[in-house]
This record gives structure tokens, C-alpha cells and sequence, in this order.
């Protein structure tokens, strides 16, 4: 278990986005931080994204990590004493992948670490090709699936990135994951995360327009969590552009206090600072 450092504050922490270090951002580390200094956070988490071995151009998600740190470590000086700048990366994860990751990211030092699932059996929920020849049942439970092992394979890591992502680009009328269809699956999942001390993200990108469906965060999986024992919720926007940081915060804040969390999460070294909500 680990148990983390409460602080009053008032502000929120985006523990989820992604600069020109990402192949698919269309930020910079200093916009982002100034969005969020705009809005009055209290801090941002830069977590641009590696995925390993991709399925599709496969060095396409790699970029050196030491001239990210750097640009972050510059920035965050520059907003010394209005905003905290900490430095995150996401990692993609595959079963195949996980030794490579490891070994990638050796030597480094984050403040946080997210590790999600984008790919799943060689094929990319994003382009469509994942869902064909399966029902809704047989997708998402099979990326739960991933996600659990994955996770508890690699270890070395803070939170769970977009659980529900593979429901964000589904072509069945069942859009969202919910969990009284996948009751062991998720069970699984958040007894490990609440067992090892990990957070579960409440990713609010996940929730905005994708087509023609608002994807929907059923409440019984936070719920769910709490009555496991979680105690740590991160929010991050996914931002992709300055224009998301931040994203619908108050709204997902409120929720996870509604479902029994008293505090949200973000990580500084590698360790859990949680802050009420208000």
C-alpha cells in the first residue's frame, strides 16, 4: 500500500498530456503550462507517449527522453512559483513489448507513470480493424484483459491510463464499458490497483465527442473501486492541444467525490500527493 502526502490546495492537477514530443500533439511543453497556469491549476503532468513495437509504423511513437526532461525541466522553471511542471510519460504496453519498455526507459527518472493499453493483438482499436469478427463482449473484455496483464507484468509504474479507451472508437450500439457486463474482468483490474497502491485515471478526453456518441463513465466502476480500496484517483485531459488541459475537471472532481473519494491524486517523484476536492 502506499500512502500518500494530503496537502491543501484548492487547484487542479492534469496528470495526463501530451507535447511536441508526441507525434500526434499539436502542443508544446510551455503551451500547456501556460493554458494551465491560465486557468489556475495547480500543476501539470507532461506525459508524452511510447509505444514499443507499434502494429503501424512502428518507430513512430519513440522520442528521446532526455531532450523531453530537458524542455520540461526548462519550462517548469520559467513557471517557478505559479504552476508545477513534472515530468510523466505514458507507456503503451503489449505483452510482447514489456521487456523492450523496461529496458527503453532505464536510467530514466519521472515523476509519474501511466501505462495504457492502445494496441491490442497486433490490430488498433483507432483504425477500426480490432472490433471486426468480434461482438462488444469480446472486445472490450479481451483490452480488460490486456490491461490487467500488462499492468501487473510490467509493475514499475503509478497509474492506469484510459481503461475504457476501447470503447471510444466501437461500432456497436453498446459504447460504453459497464460493470455489470464485465464484473470479473474489472474486479480483477481493481483489486490489483487497489491492492499495489496504483491510481485508476479518470481520463476526460475519454468523455468528450468521438463520432456520434458521448461516451458515458459508469459511476459503479469508481464505486466499485472505492469499496476495493482504492484511494487514488488522477484526472487527466489526454490533451493533445492546449485547448483540453483541464478539461471538464469540475465535473469528473464531483463525481469522484459522489462515488467516495475525499481526495484526487497527482505524483511528484514517484510518490502519491492526493488534495481534497472542493
Amino acid at each position: 500500500m502506499r500512502f500518500g502526502t494530503i496537502y491543501s490546495m484548492a487547484k487542479f492537477f492534469d496528470t495526463h498530456n501530451h507535447s511536441q514530443f508526441s507525434p500526434d500533439s499539436s502542443a508544446t511543453v510551455l503551451s500547456l503550462a501556460e493554458r494551465a497556469r491560465s486557468l489556475g491549476a495547480a500543476g501539470i503532468t507532461i506525459t508524452d507517449h511510447i509505444d514499443l513495437d507499434a502494429p503501424r509504423e512502428k518507430d513512430k511513437f519513440l522520442f528521446s527522453i532526455a531532450e523531453q526532461q530537458t524542455e520540461i525541466e526548462r519550462v517548469a522553471k520559467i513557471m517557478s512559483g505559479d504552476l508545477k511542471v513534472l515530468k510523466g510519460i505514458e507507456l503503451g504496453l503489449q505483452p510482447e513489448s514489456i521487456e523492450h519498455t523496461r529496458q527503453f526507459v532505464e536510467g530514466h527518472s519521472f515523476d509519474q507513470v501511466i501505462v495504457s493499453v492502445h494496441f491490442v493483438d497486433g490490430l488498433d482499436p483507432y483504425l477500426g480493424t480490432y472490433y471486426e469478427d468480434k461482438d462488444y463482449h469480446e472486445a472490450f473484455g479481451r483490452m480488460l484483459e490486456l490491461i490487467y496483464q500488462t499492468a501487473r507484468d510490467f509493475e514499475d509504474f503509478d497509474v492506469i491510463g484510459h481503461f475504457d479507451y476501447v470503447a471510444r472508437y466501437a461500432p456497436y450500439k453498446v459504447k460504453d464499458i459497464w460493470y455489470e457486463d464485465f464484473p470479473d474482468h474489472l474486479d480483477t483490474l481493481l483489486k490489483f490497483l487497489a491492492r499495489e497502491g496504483k491510481a485508476l485515471e479518470i481520463n476526460t478526453k475519454t468523455y468528450a465527442w468521438h463520432g456520434e456518441h458521448l461516451q458515458v463513465l459508469d459511476l459503479n466502476i469508481l464505486r466499485r473501486f472505492r469499496e476495493l480500496g482504492g484511494e487514488f484517483i488522477t484526472l487527466g485531459s489526454d490533451s493533445h492541444d492546449d485547448k483540453r488541459v483541464c478539461e471538464n475537471f469540475e465535473k469528473y472532481a464531483s463525481i469522484a467525490e459522489d462515488c467516495g473519494f475525499e481526495y484526487l491524486t497527482y505524483f511528484e517523484n514517484r510518490k502519491p500527493i492526493l488534495y481534497p476536492i472542493v
